[in-house]
């Protein structure tokens, strides 16, 4: 399932798109950044602020209905 929580290149904190995954009854626990091998669950700087790329996955808990 392909969800969009940022618009490509947009400046947003990891917290931030908690917030926007949570308005979906979502719940992101992590990240893979296009640019690395592998996947950041729970990462620590959650307020530092970044540009997430449309090739940049989200890790999301969430329940089918």
């Amino acid at each position: 399932m392909y969800v969009l929580y940022s618009e490509d290149c947009e400046k947003l904190s990891f917290y931030e798109i908690i917030l926007h995954a949570r308005q979906k009854r979502e719940i992101v626990i992590g990240y893979h950044l296009s640019s690395i091998e592998r996947a950041i669950i729970n990462p620590l700087a959650k307020n530092k602020r970044r540009r997430w790329s449309l090739k940049d996955v989200f890790v999301v808990i969430f329940l089918k209905e």
